[in-house]
């Protein structure tokens, strides 16, 4: 039987798989500028339209339900310590996004996982009315004003940013190794009050709802409400996905990607959520236990996967920017998701140590056990 402190590296091990496929769009082509409708053709639209109605917007919501549940989990470890081990990712996570990866969501999602922190010691009740609330006033402030201010006007149309395009793909496709730091550099820093604007509404309430499901012990009631549970993920996912078609029908309008991205998405994820939480209350411990033990080392083999990714598209390495198809980052992200799983295997049979070893033991009492 799965226990607690099992269930949150499970987690992050099954999620991991999503986060490489988010992350593959945006090593493989300049994906921040650009419209997809407008910039992808053929067979290689319709790959992207199938991807992004399950992961587009769902991904980072995902990852922050993890979070707050896992922080939940350890909150016994201290909320000092969890603060000063969220601080070292937070400073990892800067790092690796001026040396290797602009567009990393890791920075974000530490800064607003050391404002969830804070809940740790509230109730059900004033953690999860906290989350949605930002949740709904973002929702309806944000989304539903721009949806229905831009919703069959002339403005409804995202164009590609051209100029942004060629100069991503100057730098990422040359072998300037200093150029792309540079770059990144100035993607990172740019537009900083509005990145952490939208962090608020759009990270912060899916750490603090995480936390709160774990406060209301959602694995318990997963194992006894099968049949509710059940119902759950289908109106959440059924739900999530048909928001989410939006966009597809609007040919990636501003006002139904806008719609898509920040409601289906998180309402998706949330769907994903309930059934992973269902899978580790039914599925035998051994057989998740490949899942615990990347979800063990996640740190570690998320920035591994950068730097495979980097030397994969980026000029550095084998310069693919640009130059594979969707079905082909999904492939190569599929590939390296398995080459992961054994190296936390092994990492696993032989103890090797790795960046979580800095912040953790493992005693019977360490976070990560």
């Amino acid at each position: 039987m799965i226990n607690d402190r099992q269930r949150p590296s499970m987690l992050l091990g099954i999620i991991f798989i999503g986060v490489l496929l988010l992350n593959g769009l945006y090593y493989m082509m300049p994906f921040e500028a650009v419209n997809p409708y407008e910039y992808l053709s053929g067979s290689n639209l319709s790959s992207y339209q199938v991807l992004d109605i399950f992961i587009g917007g769902a991904i980072v919501p995902l990852v922050a339900l993890a979070i707050g549940y896992t922080i939940h989990e350890f909150k016994d470890y201290g909320i000092g310590n969890l603060a000063k081990i969220t601080a070292f990712v937070l400073a990892l996570g800067i790092v690796q996004t001026f040396f290797i990866f602009a567009f990393d969501f890791l920075p974000g999602l530490a800064l607003m996982t050391l404002v969830a922190l804070f809940f740790l010691r509230t109730g059900f009740a004033v953690t999860f009315i906290s989350g949605m609330a930002l949740f709904l006033f973002h929702l309806v402030a944000n989304i539903l004003v721009g949806f229905f201010a831009n919703i069959g006007s002339p403005s409804d149309i995202i164009y590609t940013a051209l100029q942004d395009v060629n100069n991503y793909t100057s730098v990422f496709t040359n072998s300037d190794y200093f150029a792309m730091i540079g770059l990144n550099i100035e993607i990172f820093s740019g537009n900083g009050a509005s990145t952490l604007y939208t962090l608020v509404f759009t990270v912060l309430p899916w750490l603090l709802v995480g936390i709160s499901l774990g406060q209301v012990g959602i694995a318990r009631f997963a194992r006894s409400n099968l049949l509710l549970n059940t119902l759950l993920f289908i109106l959440l996912a059924g739900g999530g996905i048909a928001i989410k078609i939006i966009q597809v029908l609007t040919l990636g309008s501003y006002s139904g990607r806008l719609l898509a991205e920040n409601f289906g998405g998180p309402v998706l994820a949330l769907g994903y959520f309930v059934l992973l939480i269902q899978l580790t209350t039914m599925v035998p411990a051994r057989i998740l236990e490949i899942f615990r033990r990347m979800g063990r080392y996640a740190l570690t083999l998320y920035i591994l996967s950068n730097v495979i990714f980097m030397l994969i598209f980026y000029g550095i390495g084998m310069r693919l920017y640009g130059e594979v198809e969707i079905t082909g980052m999904v492939w190569i992200a599929l590939m390296l998701y398995i080459f992961l799983m054994v190296l936390a295997t092994v990492m696993h049979r032989y103890q090797i140590s790795s960046l979580e070893n800095l912040f953790t033991n493992n005693s019977e009492n360490g976070i990560n056990k």
